[in-house]
């Protein structure tokens, strides 16, 4: 199996709970970065600039996402995410 499919959210949503699931999500992926960072640093010495570079951006995503949040003013918020993985050769 060279491909697979998740799907890792699939609702509807207050404004609040969408804002809950995803700012969640990007304060993973942010914690993760910083991690593999501090790794870097404390085993082999050297900055991990790919990290520091996602984890300014996903900052900015998560301030535009919260921004986004707080100016629509929907009561329900639908949210598809699928991740897709496939295998590089």
């Amino acid at each position: 199996m060279k491909e697979h499919k998740t799907r890792l959210i699939d609702g509807i949503f207050s404004p609040e709970q969408a804002r809950n699931i995803t700012v969640q999500l990007l304060n993973d992926r942010m914690n993760y970065h910083y991690l593999e960072k501090v790794s870097n640093e404390e085993r082999f010495g050297k900055d991990n600039q790919h990290s520091d570079k996602r984890i300014k951006e996903l900052t900015q995503e998560k301030a535009e996402l919260i921004k986004w949040l707080s100016v629509n003013s929907a009561e329900r918020i639908k949210i598809s995410c699928t991740i897709h993985m496939v295998v590089e050769e």
